[in-house]
């Protein structure tokens, strides 16, 4: 589309199976990313990381969201959506994350009594920046397929004076 930018890791349906998520099961994912100092960030959307299911009727709806939002100060947001409100469930402040890799690790156990946690650390000082845990979640879209995760840079372009991105670095670590 010309109105927005991707570039991004996923997963898909003709990934591997063991590469795919399922009802019940645990699954743990570290990576490792760096947002440039002068990065900009959308007013409308700037998506970082997202969990999505594949198959049924919320297929289109992502589950977990990390995104940079501009705010006064930019943010970042960590998003849920289970059906079709999605709601901002914890923030941090965006100037944490500029010019400093970061540590994630994010603990998902799928299922509508599911579990969810996420930690993000700054690497260089071991500061610890944005921490969720929550043990009864719905981590589970009726009807999915499957559920797959995705990384990178999925962002709104409709407004070009904030979409100023030096670098971007991204490592998967498991």
């Amino acid at each position: 589309n010309f109105d927005r930018q991707r570039t991004e890791i996923k997963t898909y349906d003709q990934s591997p199976d063991y590469l795919k998520a399922i009802a019940g099961e645990i699954v743990e994912y570290r990576w490792k990313f760096k947002l440039s100092s002068d990065f900009k960030v959308s007013p409308n959307f700037t998506h970082l990381h997202q969990i999505k299911s594949v198959g049924g009727p919320y297929a289109s709806i992502t589950m977990l969201t990390l995104t940079a939002r501009k705010a006064n100060p930019d943010r970042i947001e960590l998003r849920y959506t289970l059906t079709t409100n999605q709601t901002t469930i914890e923030t941090a402040n965006l100037d944490l994350f500029r010019g400093h890799w970061v540590e994630v690790t994010e603990r998902i156990t799928y299922g509508n009594e599911g579990r969810y946690s996420i930690s993000i650390d700054r690497i260089s000082d071991n500061l610890s920046i944005l921490n969720y845990i929550n043990d009864a979640i719905d981590i589970w879209q009726d009807g999915a397929d499957f559920a797959r995760p995705k990384w990178g840079i999925y962002r709104s372009l409709i407004n070009s004076d904030d979409y100023k991105m030096k670098s971007f670095y991204l490592t998967i670590l498991a």
